[in-house]
């Protein structure tokens, strides 16, 4: 829902018309006229919609879509996908406030261990791995068990001044250091553990979902390379599984374990579909952006029946995709 208020106030920003703002889908259940807008709720609570004037007709009224200009256009368009990602990094900066979050700063470094050979000591900064940018414990833990060869580079800070290292890790090694946390803003000082402040905590957010980004490319790039089996993907089905299991698991330690783990997931949701949704797949946002980029190119639209007929083939391979997945979570149910 978050994405469609991402078009509809981008769409009021650039003046078009917006005639219907729904949340979920199906028939309407309930509407209100408001100005020009008729703000609706449907029957069914999955998704909703922001129609806009003009949009899927070839006219090209002044507060039409089709009427602006092909960079306003561009502009609503993304808006839903940023949305996504600033809802991911407002629900991570929270979680941050109130569970705190591992540094990708070393604490303590093992006795004779692959770091201590290699001269990492208490204090340094790891700040990338493999030329991968560094930011948080997280980062550390997915470059790692991402790496492709034995031998990594290693790069870290001390007292302000870089170092860079080659190291070899085998199977079954690992680097042997341990690393620092800060403690939640609103939690019980803890003694000798510094509290991560507020401006900190969005920063962290920040990074929290440049990490779920990340890890949403590697796992497309591992399906679209048949890396992983279809046993290894779930839709809308096998995901309500996934978050009753951990409902279940989480609520027996506690209500705030519950509510920090179901915050978590919907923060990755909400990273995960902005990304789908930038995928230039025609009928997703990023498709639509691919025609309009041509359009700004070409300095002229695409026709609007070849650009129609070609979302409506990629909106079919989704749906037939859709329903695959609907399938395969039944039948890992039974």
């Amino acid at each position: 829902m978050i994405h469609e208020w991402g078009h509809f106030i981008a769409a009021k920003k650039c003046g078009v018309i917006v005639e219907e703002f729904a949340v979920g889908m199906g028939p309407k259940i309930w509407g209100k006229q408001k100005g020009e807008t008729l703000y609706s709720i449907r029957a069914f609570p999955i998704g909703g919609y922001c129609k806009m004037a003009d949009e899927d007709k070839e006219a090209f009224s002044n507060r039409g879509f089709n009427g602006i200009s092909v960079w306003k256009r561009m502009i609503i368009i993304l808006a839903g996908v940023f949305m996504n990602f600033v809802l991911a990094i407002f629900i991570s900066a929270v979680m941050v406030m109130f569970t705190g979050y591992g540094e990708n700063i070393v604490s303590r470094v093992s006795e004779n261990s692959l770091a201590e050979n290699i001269g990492i000591i208490a204090g340094d900064e790891i700040v990338n791995i493999d030329n991968s940018g560094i930011h948080l414990f997280d980062d550390v833990n997915f470059r790692l068990s991402q790496r492709k060869s034995e031998n990594i580079l290693v790069g870290y800070e001390r007292n302000g001044e870089y170092f860079e290292t080659e190291v070899n890790i085998k199977n079954g090694e690992r680097l042997g250091v341990a690393f620092g946390a800060k403690a939640p803003l609103f939690g019980e000082d803890i003694e000798g553990v510094e509290k991560v402040g507020f401006f900190e905590s969005i920063r962290v957010g920040f990074w929290k979902c440049v990490y779920m980004v990340k890890i949403t490319f590697y796992g497309l790039s591992e399906l679209f390379t048949m890396r992983v089996s279809l046993d290894d993907v779930a839709g809308p089905i096998g995901l309500t599984t996934v978050v009753n299991d951990v409902y279940e698991e989480t609520i027996k330690e506690s209500v705030w374990n519950m509510i920090g783990s179901m915050a978590s997931i919907a923060a990755l949701l909400s990273a995960n579909l902005g990304v789908m949704n930038l995928l230039p797949i025609p009928a997703l946002d990023g498709g639509r952006f691919v025609f309009l980029l041509i359009e700004a190119i070409r300095r002229k639209p695409i026709p609007p029946e070849k650009e129609g007929m070609i979302h409506f083939a990629g909106f079919a391979v989704l749906m037939a995709f859709g329903i695959l997945i609907a399938f395969n979570d039944v039948f890992k149910l039974l």
